[in-house]
């Protein structure tokens, strides 16, 4: 069954997928982009579209998405959830709680893992008053994200000035971040810079592939600094001046060096006999002023079985 959508009058155009994720909270703007390639979602009047198509206002979008009927009647908002062990708590005041989030758990659900435990739902359940605080009640103070297999510092907002704040903060590339990552393969140069625009993958969406050519995909800046050398393998400071979904994964595996145990780019589906079940990827530092003008620098220590990795590992003899 066909449903339809007329956009109403635009104060100023949009991009289809972004006005689409505005208008449906439910669905994932990955998946939006899914449905638009394979034709599930059209513009009347309109053969083939993109999801960048520009919408002006007044269109007619028509969509043929599987259970569209059902999935507006499930429940759209996450329930407040228990996590054992609890996230480690490393910095809180009346707007803020910033914690060391652990590797195996998501940040928030979609609405078809909506029950899966996560970061949000056990925000929630801390503070729930944090339920209408950000731009979507799947991601109730939900200001940036880590991948699900991705450590360390992640930030929650208490409220929705401080919310406002943050994104603008993070916009305007105010909010300084640090990774820690081991990649397979032995990098010579002690610093480098990887500067390629990322577009997603159009065969799996959730995936991104580097793109060179300037005109295409967004702009995507990483800086990263050798701390230590092993046989095979090389240890690495990063420093990610956009904030693009998998950059830092997506970079250093477009260079010919994946972070270890990636499961999407990093060629190997295993982790190369390493004791790992997850990748090497830590975010250990953020720092940023605050809105009450307080300069923060906040920094989670390496998991265990991250260091514990690194002790099996021979150092590289030069």
């Amino acid at each position: 069954m066909i449903k339809t959508i007329i956009v109403k009058e635009l104060p100023k155009p949009i991009r289809l997928d972004k006005y689409l994720k505005q208008e449906i909270k439910y669905i994932s703007r990955e998946k939006i982009i899914h449905y638009i390639r394979d034709g599930k979602i059209r513009i009347e009047g309109k053969n083939k579209i993109k999801p960048s198509y520009i919408l002006k206002g007044k269109e007619k979008i028509l969509l043929e998405i599987p259970d569209f009927s059902n999935s507006i009647k499930k429940q759209s908002f996450i329930k407040p959830q228990f996590l054992s062990p609890e996230p480690k708590i490393l910095y809180e005041d009346k707007n803020l709680l910033i914690i060391n989030k652990p590797s195996g758990i998501i940040v928030h659900p979609g609405i078809n893992n909506i029950a899966n435990p996560s970061i949000a739902g056990w925000f929630l359940q801390r503070y729930p008053f944090v339920l209408d605080v950000g731009e979507d009640k799947l991601r109730p103070g939900i200001v940036h994200r880590l991948d699900k297999e991705t450590s360390g510092v992640l930030i929650l907002v208490k409220n929705n000035l401080v919310f406002s704040y943050l994104k603008n903060l993070f916009k305007a590339r105010k909010i300084k971040k640090k990774y820690i990552a081991l990649v397979r393969g032995e990098i010579k140069k002690q610093h480098g810079i990887i500067n390629f625009p990322l577009i997603r993958s159009k065969k799996i969406p959730i995936k991104k592939k580097v793109v060179i050519k300037k005109d295409k995909g967004k702009n995507a800046l990483t800086k990263y600094k050798v701390l230590k050398r092993y046989q095979g393998y090389t240890l690495l400071e990063i420093f990610p001046e956009t904030g693009r979904m998998h950059q830092i994964r997506v970079h250093l595996a477009s260079i010919g060096f994946p972070v270890v145990g990636d499961k999407i780019y990093g060629r190997l589906k295993k982790t190369g006999g390493l004791n790992l079940t997850h990748h090497f990827l830590h975010a250990q530092e953020i720092s940023f002023v605050s809105s009450d003008g307080k300069a923060l620098k906040i920094q989670s220590p390496l998991p265990n079985d991250l260091k514990k990795l690194l002790q099996e590992l021979k150092p590289k003899i030069d």
